[in-house]
C-alpha cells in the first residue's frame, strides 16, 4: 500500500515493527540509524518515515527528522518514544514530526498512525482550496451523509475554530477519538502535538504522575525529572478519553489547569505555564455521575463548553453502506467489493459495537474470503442468526455455536430491542410500545446493557 522507512537501532524491535507493517500490506525499508536513513532517503522516495527517538544512547531520531525534512520535506514523520522522553518528543514535533507514539506500541496503534499520516499527506497533495473556501482536513474519517452526522460535523468545525474545551459523548466504538482528531486538525493548533490519554488505562496510583509529571526524588523510583502528558501537549491538544474514569483527586488538579493554564509536577514547589487545548470524551452519563458524587460538577461545566454527541449506528443506518465501502477500500486494496445483498444485511445487524464492530466484521470477511466479491453467505457464517427471519433455535444449534442459553437469550433480546429502537428513531417510549412492555421495563433492560436512549 505504501513505501515506509523504519529507523530503529534495536534489532528485535526493528524486526517486530517491520513484520507488523508488512502484515498491513506496506513495503518497508528498515535501517539502524541516521546515517543509513540518510542513504535510504537519497536512494528512493518514501510515503512515511518512522523513527525511534533514542538510538545509540542519544536522541538520534531528531537527526532523522532533520534529514528527512531536508531531503523529502513532504513526507510525514512518525516518532516512536517513551514517556520518559516526552519533553524531547515535543521538541521533535516542532522540528516537523507529524505525530508520536509511546512505546511499546501495538500493531493496531501503529497501523492507525500510518493511515493518518498517509491521509494527511494525501490532503497536502491536493490543490489549494479556492479563495474563501474552508480547508477541511481529515473530513473523511467522519463518514456519513445523514442529517445527524452533518450536524455533528458542523458542530465539530465550529468547535475547532475556538479555543474552548470540547466534550464528545457517545457509545463505545462511535469514533470519539477520530472526532477529537478532526477538531485538532481543523484548528489553529494543527501543527502542534495531539496527545491522547485513555484515563481508564492508567492505574489510580499513577494517574497524577503520568498526567502532571514529577520532580526527581518525589517518590521512590523517581530518578529523573519527567514532564507529564499535559506538558507534552503544550502548543497542541490534550485528548482525555473516557474522562469519567478520572480519579477525584486528579479532577481537582485538572480544574486548576483549565482555569489558570498552569501545571505543578508531583513533588515540585512551583507551577509551570502550559498552553494545551483540552478535548474530553466519555461513554458515560457525566451528569448522572455528578449527582452521585463520582465527578466534580465544576469540572463538568468546564469541560462541557462545546458538547458534541456521536450517534450510534442504529440511529444512522443509512450511513452503513458508506462506512462499509470506505472500510473495504482501506483494507481491501481497492479490488474487493460488497454486493448489494451483503450491504442490505449489514444494515440490519445490531452492531452494538458501532463503527468499531463494523470494521472488525469486515476485516474478518476480507481475511476469510478468497473472492473479490464479498457475499451475504460469508456474512451469515460470521454473524449467526442474521440470515433473515426467525432464528432456528434448538439444543443442537446452541451446542454447535458453543453458546449458553443465557448468552443466546441475551443476543435475541438485544436484537429485538435494537430493531424497536431503530424503528422508533431511538425513542424509548415508542420502542417499549412496539415491544409490548412498559417504559420502565425497557429502561431497566437498557441499563443492564449499559445503553441509553431518547425519552
Amino acid at each position: 500500500m505504501a513505501d515506509l522507512l523504519l529507523v530503529e537501532d534495536e534489532a528485535n524491535a526493528r524486526k517486530i515493527l517491520t513484520m507488523g507493517l508488512e502484515m498491513q500490506g506496506h513495503q518497508v525499508v528498515a535501517c539502524d540509524g541516521s546515517a543509513a536513513a540518510e542513504a535510504a532517503l537519497k536512494k528512493q522516495h518514501f510515503d512515511v518515515v518512522l523513527t525511534d527517538l533514542r538510538m545509540d544512547g542519544r536522541d538520534a531520531g531528531i537527526e532523522v527528522i532533520q534529514i528527512s525534512q531536508r531531503l523529502q520535506s513532504e513526507t510525514p514523520i512518525l516518532l516512536l518514544t517513551a514517556y520518559a522522553s516526552a519533553e524531547t518528543a515535543v521538541a521533535a514535533m516542532k522540528e516537523g514530526a507529524f505525530d508520536y507514539l509511546t512505546k511499546p506500541v501495538s500493531t493496531e496503534e501503529l497501523a492507525d498512525a500510518v493511515e493518518r499520516a498517509l491521509a494527511s499527506s494525501a490532503d497536502d497533495a491536493r490543490s489549494e482550496p479556492a479563495a474563501g473556501e474552508e480547508l477541511q482536513r481529515n473530513a473523511d474519517v467522519l463518514i456519513g451523509e445523514t442529517p445527524v452526522m452533518q450536524r455533528v460535523r458542523e458542530r465539530l468545525r465550529r468547535g475547532a475554530k475556538s479555543e474552548f474545551t470540547v466534550l464528545i459523548t457517545g457509545e463505545s466504538g462511535t469514533g470519539k477519538e477520530l472526532a477529537a482528531r478532526f477538531v485538532h486538525q481543523n484548528s489553529s493548533r494543527s501543527h502542534g502535538p495531539f496527545v491522547p490519554v485513555h484515563c481508564g488505562a492508567i492505574p489510580e496510583s499513577l494517574f497524577e504522575s503520568e498526567l502532571f509529571g514529577y520532580r526527581k526524588g518525589a517518590f521512590t523510583g523517581a530518578e529523573t525529572d519527567r514532564i507529564g502528558l499535559i506538558e507534552a501537549a503544550d502548543g497542541g491538544t490534550l485528548f482525555l478519553d473516557e474522562v469519567g474514569e478520572m480519579p477525584l483527586t486528579a479532577q481537582v488538579k485538572l480544574l486548576r489547569v483549565l482555569q489558570e493554564k498552569r501545571v505543578r509536577r508531583v513533588g515540585d514547589d512551583h507551577e509551570r505555564e502550559v498552553d494545551a487545548r483540552i478535548i474530553a470524551a466519555t461513554n458515560r452519563d457525566l451528569e448522572s455521575a455528578v449527582k452521585r458524587g463520582l465527578f466534580r460538577e465544576d469540572l463538568f461545566f468546564r469541560l462541557n463548553v462545546v458538547p458534541v454527541h456521536l450517534p450510534p449506528l442504529r440511529q444512522r443506518r443509512e450511513d452503513i453502506p458508506l462506512l462499509a465501502r470506505a472500510i473495504i477500500r482501506q483494507w481491501g486494496g481497492g479490488r474487493v467489493r460488497l454486493n448489494d445483498k451483503c450491504l442490505q444485511r449489514l444494515m440490519q445487524l445490531p452492531l452494538m459495537g458501532n463503527v468499531r464492530e463494523l470494521e472488525n466484521l469486515l476485516q474478518r470477511m476480507l481475511a476469510l474470503s478468497d473472492k473479490d466479491d464479498l457475499d451475504v453467505g460469508l456474512l451469515n457464517e460470521l454473524y449467526p442468526g442474521t440470515s433473515g427471519g426467525a432464528q432456528q433455535l434448538s439444543l443442537a444449534s446452541l451446542q454447535e455455536r458453543e453458546q449458553s442459553l443465557d448468552s443466546c437469550m441475551q443476543a435475541i433480546e438485544r436484537q429485538l430491542i435494537d430493531e424497536a429502537l431503530n424503528e422508533s428513531s431511538g425513542s424509548i417510549t415508542r420502542a417499549a410500545e412496539r415491544l409490548g412492555i412498559t417504559f420502565r421495563s425497557l429502561r431497566y433492560r437498557l441499563k443492564k446493557m449499559d445503553r441509553g436512549g431518547d425519552e
